[in-house]
């Protein structure tokens, strides 16, 4: 077995307090294919972990030390898919007043909070009506949101979603990538969209505009129909 000689520098230390500060109660943190949740102010638990996860645990837990956090792992379940593992325990997940699964919950029309704009520090209100037709609104992490809705969702919008790899490399090598851009079919995401604040994940991602390809889609419609009278 290698020996882990490694000790937090101030750097690491000052990090891994603001990252912890900034969980809320209930929180996930997936690091080194290993899922850590907040208990308390005081208290984290590992719930997953992989063989992978082993030293970058050892290593959170010497930074917990100085910092005053007990970093639990009695009851963490060993995996070997974690992206999996994560994905099959969101769906366990419920609203805490009502019950209702989250993954019931609207994850397509998510609100995205920055709750510190000097940190970073977004959180993502997610809501449902239930069977009365009260609503229920539930706040997540973002990596928990993504966990809930999966790719696709998390990657997109207002209903813009992002350009996959390979359509960026297919239209670059047609030379149509200055043409879209400039009529408007595809854009990069700046840090502020529209009058609102872009979480960092998806800035300087290109995006497809939704609404122009479909007002090009009833455009198309509009020509097929005449050409048939």
């Amino acid at each position: 077995m290698i020996e882990d000689k490694w000790e937090p520098t101030d750097d690491d230390i000052q990090w891994t307090q603001g990252h912890i500060e900034r969980m809320a109660i209930g929180d996930t943190w997936g690091i080194a294919d290993a899922v850590i949740r907040k208990d308390s102010d005081t208290q984290l638990i590992i719930t997953k972990a992989s063989p992978a996860s082993v030293m970058p645990l050892q290593r959170i837990e010497k930074v917990c030390k100085k910092i005053g956090i007990e970093l639990i792992s009695d009851d963490a379940e060993l995996i070997y898919d974690p992206q999996a593992a994560a994905q099959k325990s969101a769906q366990e997940w419920t609203c805490p007043t009502s019950g209702i699964p989250l993954v019931n919950f609207d994850l397509h029309e998510p609100e995205w909070l920055l709750l510190d704009d000097a940190q970073e520090a977004w959180r993502v209100l997610i809501k449902t009506l239930d069977e009365e037709g009260v609503q229920h609104q539930v706040e997540v992490s973002p990596m928990d949101y993504h966990l809930l809705a999966g790719d696709q969702l998390f990657f997109s919008w207002k209903g813009d979603t992002v350009m996959e790899r390979h359509e960026i490399i297919d239209i670059v090598d047609k030379g149509e990538l200055l043409t879209k851009m400039t009529d408007g079919s595809v854009y990069v995401m700046p840090s502020e969209y529209m009058g609102e604040i872009i979480p960092p994940h998806l800035r300087g991602l290109i995006f497809y505009d939704n609404s122009h390809r479909s007002e090009l889609g009833l455009e198309m419609l509009k020509q097929v129909a005449m050409s048939e009278e």
